[in-house]
């Protein structure tokens, strides 16, 4: 379900000038009627933010869970697009401000009392934006993607005439005491509706919104209604005034985006590599497909081949994950079930050039493989159904299929193995409740476990760098429930701390392929504990502490190949679940682009082939 901050892509570029954006061209009037055509709404709305300079907007939003329960806060909007200000307020079981001045954006939880300021990015200076109506592409409306919450959004109805399907008049009617015309929308290949909206007769603006939910039952989900809405007000300066010291703070609160490489320029194919990911069709009746892009869009829209589709022999019917690409990326290797029923699974090895897949392995269950840092083993967990979990490695061609963990201290059971360490030995640890319990490094030539450090840590997730020359890992505190994200070396000594969080949660942890960068999610808890994702990119030794990417679930994190890029996949976007990349050079980011790729698919668990 869509909630309190759906969305706040923040594409984070420097900007030195506040100069007001010229207005749009003043529209034809419009007067929406029950005689309007699909097209005529559609456009209509496309072009909405033409037809009104700056807004102030109040009203309510709830949001209907499954379980029966209901979620309700208010919410008020003032918004002048073409000087880059606006200032919004909720307040529910949380309350939250945020306003930005043309220059600055500030953030603040007035709940918890934890703020942000960043830079309001140059990428958003559209003024009175009208998207280009694309075949297959959404391009949602850059000013928004810095305000990021539900009512607001609706000022901007453009975000919603981008998909292809079919506006049907029903009735005039009134919102806000305004004069609307009821539509309701449907994906074109669907019978069920998926919005009702009230849009304003004269200017296309949304003054309620209702969502269904996608399984077609009528279930309403969600509703947004605005209560009050002023157009072309002249607004005080001070109404957009920021804290006196909001562009002074310290710590994670404050922290902006700052390049944290050199020169990015165009990829040479051999850097540039390939990305593998999965398309969900968003409708009945159609199926998902693995499919591969050159990472040559990532640099280079103009030399970008078409998307490929990759063959496989199985159908998609289960919970999917990434591929996992050997070190010289020749092969990939991936568990799967070819059985109707899901079981058992097979550890599959996918030859990228060959486009042949094999069978390597078969059990009831089987964990994601991790290829060894030489290449010469998998290594994957496998479950027996009953509550029993080993770990086995076989070598790419098939050999050698063992079991590794039969020596593990039962007392720990089960484990969970979290890769390869460099000295050809997995790491596994306990899947306890709870800090204790040691880590294991278990050999992978005899099987030996020995513990992985000499004293009693904190039990976590541990990254090794490239190089296996430090650690990385999420140190939890429960009683502040503070996170501090640290390195140290392998043998658990001189840890150094390189970012601070209260509460939420860090995942995923991702260095770069050099070993001097690491990526990782922050999960921050908004209203109604739904959180908000915050990707940074920060150096080995703490410099640098960048804040690169704001959205709601971010998913698997990902270098490129020469680590200038770093892509990340959102699972909850205006459009759906896709992939963004940020320019790690010049904090610039934009959704992937290829000949074919269409934003009416949900796109996930993508890989990175070198």
């Amino acid at each position: 379900m869509k909630k309190f901050l759906i969305l706040t892509l923040i594409l984070l570029t420097s900007c030195s000038s506040t100069t007001p954006i010229n207005p749009a061209p003043e529209p034809a009037p419009l007067n929406l009627t029950v005689d309007s055509a699909s097209g005529q709404i559609q456009q209509a709305m496309l072009s909405s933010a033409a037809r009104w300079r700056t807004i102030q907007m109040s009203g309510d939003v709830t949001w209907y869970a499954s379980d029966g329960t209901v979620q309700t806060y208010q919410e008020q909007a003032w918004i002048d697009p073409l000087n880059g200000k606006f200032k919004v307020e909720l307040n529910g079981a949380e309350k939250q401000t945020k306003t930005s001045n043309g220059t600055s954006v500030y953030n603040l939880n007035v709940n918890s009392g934890q703020s942000e300021v960043f830079l309001y990015p140059a990428f958003a200076r559209v003024g009175q934006y009208i998207p280009p109506l694309v075949e297959g592409e959404a391009h949602p409306n850059p000013i928004w993607a810095q305000i990021g919450t539900p009512l607001s959004q609706l000022a901007f109805s453009s975000d919603y005439a981008q998909n292809r399907g079919i506006f049907k008049p029903v009735e005039i009617s009134s919102a806000a005491g305004r004069e609307t015309l009821v539509v309701e929308w449907m994906f074109s290949e669907n019978s069920f509706i998926s919005w009702r909206m009230w849009l304003d007769t004269q200017t296309a603006v949304i003054l309620k919104l209702q969502e269904f939910g996608k399984d077609g039952n009528g279930s309403l989900q969600g509703e947004r209604t605005v209560t009050q809405v002023i157009y072309d007000q002249t607004f005080a300066a001070s109404l957009f005034a920021l804290p006196g010291d909001s562009s002074n703070g310290t710590g994670n609160d404050s922290v902006a985006a700052v390049p944290v490489v050199t020169e990015s320029g165009p990829m040479s194919e051999e850097e540039a590599g390939e990305l593998y990911f999965f398309l969900q069709p968003r409708q009945a009746g159609q199926s998902i497909q693995l499919v591969r892009v050159s990472g040559m869009c990532v640099s280079d829209v103009i030399k970008c081949p078409p998307v490929e589709t990759i063959q496989v022999p199985f159908a998609f019917n289960f919970t999917i994950n990434a591929l996992s690409w050997s070190p010289d990326g020749r092969y990939a290797a991936f568990s799967y079930s070819d059985a109707a029923n899901g079981t058992p699974t097979r550890v599959w090895l996918f030859d990228a050039s060959a486009k042949t897949w094999t069978s390597l392995a078969q059990f009831p269950y089987i964990d994601p493989p991790f290829w060894s840092r030489d290449g010469q083993w998998i290594a994957f967990r496998i479950q027996d159904g009953k509550g029993g979990e080993e770990v086995y490695i076989v070598h790419p061609d098939g050999r050698e299929l063992k079991n590794i963990s039969a020596s593990l201290p039962v007392e720990g059971r089960p484990y969970i193995m979290d890769g390869w360490y460099m000295d050809g030995r997995v790491i596994m640890r306990s899947a306890l409740p709870g800090e204790g319990g040691s880590i294991y490094l278990v050999s992978a030539a005899n099987g030996e476990v020995r513990p992985m450090f000499d004293t009693m840590l904190k039990k976590a997730s541990f990254v090794a760098s490239p190089d296996a020359g430090l650690l990385a890992y999420d140190d939890f505190d429960y009683n502040s429930q503070s996170h501090s994200l640290k390195v140290m070396n392998p043998d658990g000594a001189n840890a150094v701390t390189l970012a601070d969080f209260t509460g939420g949660n860090l995942y995923p942890l991702v260095w770069s392929p050099d070993g001097n960068l690491i990526a990782f999610n922050y999960y921050r808890s908004f209203a109604n504990s739904e959180p908000g994702a915050e990707v940074y990119v920060v150096s080995r030794n703490g410099e640098n502490l960048s804040l690169v990417y704001k959205g709601v679930t971010v998913g698997r994190l990902i270098f490129s190949p020469n680590g200038k890029y770093l892509l990340v996949e959102e699972t909850t976007s205006p459009t759906g679940g896709h992939l963004f990349l940020i320019n790690l050079a010049t904090m610039q980011q934009k959704i992937l682009e290829a000949p074919g790729l269409s934003t009416d698919y949900d796109w996930y668990a993508p890989s990175w082939r070198p």
